[in-house]
């Protein structure tokens, strides 16, 4: 209770500097709303330990998976609801780690393409211009209709 009490107040002065310091609360509802967004957003392990478990039932899969000690990204909003605001931080950061990762292989993916595109371009800008035209021949149907447009039958 001490250690809650120290931090709410130390959490509290510095995201308010000037504002008198409320009583300890006992439910969330006893702080502004405004009061209740800062610290949930500053300091999510103090919301959690002040208020975990006061919110909205957790549904039993997400209740397991914290006994186990995991936590999925898809708990996020349940375990905000339930005011476990830590580990709902947590849920948030690996699904931030799977869409950086996810990122990161887009990213190679492209960066491989595009170095195929710049070889071949750079390939084809260095053979001479018989070997370009042998490297990029003209189909049947646009040279039968270069005839008909130069009339010129077989």
């Amino acid at each position: 209770m001490t250690d809650n009490l120290q931090d709410f107040v130390s959490t509290f002065q510095n995201l308010f500097p000037g504002v008198q310091v409320p009583p300890m609360p006992k439910k969330p509802g006893e702080l502004g709303l405004s009061a209740e967004m800062a610290i949930r957003q500053s300091n999510p392990q103090l919301w959690q330990r002040l208020f975990g478990g006061q919110g909205a039932p957790l549904p039993a899969d997400i209740q397991q998976r914290l006994l186990n000690g995991q936590v999925f990204p898809e708990d996020a909003a349940a375990l905000r609801a339930a005011h476990m605001d830590a580990y709902a931080a947590e849920a948030d950061q690996h699904r931030q780690t799977i869409i950086d990762r996810a990122r990161e292989a887009t990213r190679a993916r492209e960066k491989a393409i595009y170095e195929q595109q710049v070889q071949r371009s750079n390939e084809f800008r260095s053979m001479g211009l018989l070997g370009r035209m042998a490297a990029s021949p003209v189909s049947e149907r646009a040279a039968a209709q270069a005839r008909a447009a130069w009339g010129i039958s077989e």
